[in-house]
């Protein structure tokens, strides 16, 4: 890792404030040595941890219930092993929190509310299982046996049988074959479509908030992997939500808002950073054009802790490898309308009640809506309509999708498991491989990790630079 020649201090940029920016700014700006002069960047107006979040206020008077987390941040034992080291370091509370989970299908969309099929408690909290009002007891009784025996199969299977990795192909080491997908595992451990369709598809689907045939295209090693680690542990949330998580990471940081940084790159031993200001809207068009002037400032390093459709936009020797890893736009909004469920009631609950949430499918996807105790209903990746007068807060985020080819770059930037040798865009233009730290360009992310793109990706990937920095980690003692 290149450092100044002088001995003075590191200067590092770390572009993006989400969980993966603010873990790696407050590990190098909490270094006990002192060495780094940490400045982050931030396009938007306030940090974006727990900007797409929205706060409830009470119907009666307005006053502020809380904070509602968007996307919800909850997060299962054994996955999540470093997550809760750093909340554990920081001093962030958190409390395991049941869920109840319906099922049901919308063959179509006629305004009427979906009728669930199935209820199923997280970690079994609820013995025997919640029968559906509308489901027959003999009906209910024989769907739950078939289901235990599919499941068990299922859970056997995920730690018995692997999934298949890729197998290099003879006639070429630039090439292979690809990991085996999540649909071909499901294919070849027999599992029957009906029970993948109305069950463990729309479940696992609540997760990774896409489609079921994109689901199907994942790496199959995400989803067992991912499985086999949170197999009867709980769930966990935090106390007040993850703005408490936000603030404890960025206190005593530099953030400069309202900065979009537009190009990172490579100027002899250093790396140059522009961005422009976003804070004052521009009505003239001269000051649209004074406005859109870019500033610049040299970095001794920087890091990436954004989306890998933005880093394709800012840093071009990545631009081709970044258009092999899939990103794709989920809504999630706040509302009122009850119209897409049944049996539920919206009023305030004590924190740490079971929380239900529906997973209601539609023409290959499913959406989750959630019975917040704040008396709302949280509605990610909606399939059905939501009436516009009884929406609170509606926002867009960004999903990094998993293929087995994206793995496969993925892997080869961070040194990962299984990959190809050659240059990881594929394109002419990138004449080497490209690996995290070169040029002092690093990434992190969710996504920068061979798993689940999740926040212990976050966690992990800024650890992961880190220790490259020669920085402890300090909940790793």
């Amino acid at each position: 890792m290149r450092k100044p020649e002088d001995g003075s201090r590191v200067s590092v940029a770390v572009v993006g404030s989400g969980m993966a920016g603010l873990v790696s700014g407050f590990l190098l700006a909490n270094d006990k040595k002192q060495r780094f002069d940490v400045q982050i960047f931030e396009a938007q107006d306030q940090l974006s941890l727990d900007s797409a979040s929205a706060t409830v206020t009470s119907k009666e008077d307005g006053t502020p219930q809380g904070r509602v987390d968007l996307p919800m941040r909850a997060f299962a034992g054994g996955f999540y092993d470093n997550l809760r080291n750093m909340y554990d370091y920081l001093g962030v509370k958190y409390r395991p929190q049941a869920f109840l989970f319906t099922l049901s299908q919308l063959p179509r969309w006629d305004g009427r509310a979906a009728t669930p099929y199935f209820v199923h408690s997280s970690n079994s909290h609820r013995l025997p299982p919640v029968r559906p009002e509308a489901c027959g007891f003999w009906q209910w009784v024989a769907e739950t046996v078939y289901l235990l025996l599919c499941y068990a199969w299922y859970v056997m299977c995920c730690f018995a049988v692997p999934p298949k990795e890729a197998a290099q192909k003879a006639s070429s080491k630039k090439s292979s074959d690809g990991c085996e997908t999540v649909g071909q595992y499901f294919h070849r451990i027999r599992l029957p479509n009906y029970f993948l369709d109305n069950y463990l598809i729309p479940a696992i689907s609540s997760i990774t908030t896409c489609s079921h045939d994109t689901l199907r295209g994942f790496p199959a090693s995400d989803i067992i992997d991912y499985k086999r680690l949170t197999y009867n542990k709980p769930h966990y949330l935090v106390y007040g939500g993850v703005h408490i998580v936000q603030e404890k990471l960025a206190k005593g940081l530099k953030v400069q808002l309202n900065s979009r940084v537009t190009r990172v790159e490579n100027r002899g031993t250093k790396i140059c950073v522009s961005w422009i200001d976003t804070k004052n809207k521009a009505s003239t068009a001269a000051q649209q054009q004074e406005q859109q002037q870019q500033q610049q400032k040299l970095f001794d390093h920087v890091i990436l802790a954004v989306t890998p459709n933005v880093v394709g936009e800012l840093f071009p020797p990545l631009r081709t490898a970044m258009s092999q890893v899939p990103t794709m736009s989920v809504e999630t909004v706040v509302h009122t309308d009850t119209s897409a469920i049944t049996s539920l009631s919206l009023s305030p609950m004590a924190e740490g009640a079971s929380q239900t949430i529906h997973l209601c499918s539609l023409n290959g996807a499913t959406e989750s809506i959630h019975e917040h105790r704040f008396s709302v209903l949280v509605s990610t990746a909606p399939v059905t309509p939501i009436e516009s007068s009884k929406v609170i807060h509606r926002t867009y985020l960004t999903r990094v999708l998993r293929t087995p080819r994206s793995r496969e770059v993925i892997n080869q930037i961070f040194g990962e498991g299984l990959v190809t040798q050659g240059c990881v865009g594929g394109g002419d233009e990138e004449k080497k491989s490209w690996c995290s730290g070169d040029g002092n360009v690093w990434l992190v992310g969710g996504w920068c990790w061979d798993g689940m793109v999740l926040l212990e990706g976050c966690i992990v990937s800024a650890m992961r630079v880190a220790d490259r920095f020669g920085v402890e980690v300090p909940w790793c003692k």
